[in-house]
């Protein structure tokens, strides 16, 4: 038998309830190709705050484990409490905050 008459043959024995679930199915096909045709929305979720770049750094394991524990002690991630860090230091420095015309900003 042949490829073409094994498929012919499958559908021959299908019952009349098999059929419409068939075309149902193609039917759904349509329907979900018709919706993904059109524009998503944006999901719902935390809204979206500053700009913010990546960075990466190397801890001395002390130091990442006294950041953790940090973390724990006041439920901010480390995220958050590096920023709040760096802000209490360019305060004491007296870094001035860049303006927007400033060079890499905005």
């Amino acid at each position: 038998m042949t490829p073409r008459s094994l498929t012919q043959l499958r559908r021959a024995t299908r019952t009349t309830a098999t059929r419409a679930k068939a075309r149902s199915g193609a039917e759904a096909a349509d329907r979900l190709a018709a919706a993904r045709a059109t524009p998503a929305k944006r999901r719902a979720g935390r809204p979206r705050g500053p700009e913010r770049v990546p960075l990466s750094v190397r801890l001395l394991v002390e130091t990442d484990v006294r950041l953790t524990l940090a973390c724990a002690q006041t439920g901010q991630t480390p995220q958050y409490l590096v920023e709040d860090a760096l802000q209490l230091l360019f305060k004491e420095l007296g870094v001035p905050r860049p303006s927007a015309s400033a060079p890499g900003v905005g």
